[in-house]
């Protein structure tokens, strides 16, 4: 259906855009007699406005669609984390490294870093550093 779309905004646009153009140029033209003026304008109000609009509707329904999507698919990824995060909080008696969580989650470990500094701040996290530097981040269960 998203193909559909695609074609027919393309074909009503790629149709509209320049035809539109063609007729305001002939309009706007000094040498073009009334008579092909009129026909000019008549061609624009019934082909080429219509066409141009109607393309655009579909290009606009098809971003829109896309961001809906992409909201979607982020609000899943976003959820996803949260049940590793706290599915490792839980087999960890609440301790819980930057690695940990990226390995787990399968997420870089800079989003993973960013992640539970987040969480650290909502949830009022302590932290650990052992003698190689490592962070570990102790929440309270």
């Amino acid at each position: 259906m998203r193909l559909i779309k695609k074609l027919l905004a393309l074909f009503f646009l790629g149709f509209g855009i320049p035809f539109s153009i063609l007729m305001i140029l002939e309009m706007i033209n000094p040498k073009t007699t009334p008579k092909d003026k009129e026909d000019a304008v008549a061609a624009l109000i019934i082909f080429t406005i219509p066409s141009t609009a109607m393309g655009g509707w579909l290009s606009w329904s098809l971003i829109k669609h896309h961001k809906r999507e992409q909201g979607l698919l982020l609000e899943s990824e976003q959820k996803r984390i949260e049940l590793v995060f706290l599915e490792l909080l839980e087999n960890n008696s609440g301790k819980i490294t930057v690695l940990l969580l990226a390995k787990n989650a399968q997420i870089s470990t800079q989003f993973a870093k960013q992640y539970l500094d987040e969480k650290a701040k909502e949830l009022s996290a302590d932290f650990e550093v052992n003698e190689d530097g490592n962070v570990s981040y102790r929440f309270l269960l």
